[in-house]
């Protein structure tokens, strides 16, 4: 008040100094860019994955997609769209929603990213399995994925990662937390901080090694199989094709997995390693799974007459054993 004498902390009647303004906390939010580019690579995976099973549609009918049977072309489409649909929540932070929106996103993220790979690489893992049958049993000339076959190993997987995914929303979620690094001014305002999923405690790591265990251990055997029938030429290049995209998605879970844990206290690295690693398995699937059949229908349409076909599954051209079949 005027004409009002005060006393202040250090004992004087001197007004101290005015606080200056600070010069603001870094949030380290996720850029527009960023978020931009990440729709970009979701919008490419969507309008691929649609795009393909639209193909596989209206060549339903033909030899060469009979052959490979749309049935496992439709689930490899849907699940590529479903693991890229994941890039949706691992874009969300606290700068376009609520904190309570971004924990729902951190939680809804695996279980997207989990889904999509066990329903695309099950249809992969069949075809790589019964591939190997031939390899066994030489005496095979054509195999045929059914549906059943696809189910089978879709719904061992599924089930292992639901219960896994299930105990761990139910007892510990994760959770959006804003970290501070520790910087601040003079007068102890933070400069810097980061918002990022994170688990409750330490133990809560059981629940990613789990998944990775379950996931990884299918995807090695795969890659074993395909090994295992690798001397075999089987229509279309089918085999080769399939164990490329099982040692890609392999190579991608052994990169990526250091990767994440080495960007995890910088939101920008963090999402563009996931969303990349998204991007390269989905596209690398599709593209190796239809691109050569639509070259293989090309060439078939310039040397056969327009028709339809009623054989489907994987025909044997070459086994290393055949010669040894002759002879018996």
């Amino acid at each position: 008040l005027p004409g009002k004498s005060y006393h202040y902390a250090d004992g004087s009647t001197i007004p101290p100094p005015t606080i200056p303004p600070g010069i603001g906390e870094d949030l380290h939010q996720i850029s527009l860019g960023l978020r931009i580019a990440a729709g970009i690579m979701m919008g490419l995976i969507f309008i691929f994955s649609i795009g393909f099973m639209g193909w596989t549609y209206y060549h339903r009918t033909t030899h060469i997609v009979r052959a490979s049977q749309p049935f496992f072309l439709y689930i490899i489409c849907i699940g590529t769209f479903i693991m890229g649909s994941a890039i949706i929540p691992i874009s969300i932070d606290d700068g376009i929603v609520s904190v309570e929106g971004c924990d729902i996103a951190c939680m809804f993220s695996p279980w997207l990213v989990t889904y999509g790979f066990v329903i695309a690489f099950s249809a992969l893992f069949s075809k790589t399995w019964r591939i190997n049958q031939i390899f066994h049993h030489p005496q095979m000339q054509r195999i045929k994925v059914a549906v059943k076959d696809v189910i089978v190993p879709f719904l061992i997987l599924l089930g292992l990662n639901t219960i896994v995914l299930i105990c761990w929303t139910a007892i510990s979620p994760l959770k959006w937390e804003r970290v501070h690094k520790g910087a601040t001014d003079d007068f102890g305002r933070q400069l810097q901080s980061h918002g990022m999923c994170t688990l409750n405690s330490k133990k809560d790591i059981a629940y990613i090694v789990l998944l990775s265990i379950v996931n990884l251990a299918v995807l090695l055997l795969a890659n074993i199989q395909a090994y295992q029938a690798r001397t075999i030429t089987v229509e279309f290049s089918e085999s080769k094709y399939i164990g490329i995209i099982n040692a890609s998605i392999l190579q991608a879970g052994i990169i990526g997995g250091p990767l994440l844990v080495i960007a995890g206290d910088d939101p920008t690295a963090f999402v563009l390693v996931t969303v990349g690693g998204i991007f390269v398995v989905c596209m690398s699937t599709l593209f190796l799974i239809f691109i050569p059949k639509m070259k293989y229908l090309k060439k078939w349409k310039k040397n056969s007459l327009p028709g339809s076909s009623n054989l489907s599954g994987i025909k044997v051209l070459n086994h290393p054993k055949g010669d040894e079949l002759k002879l018996k």
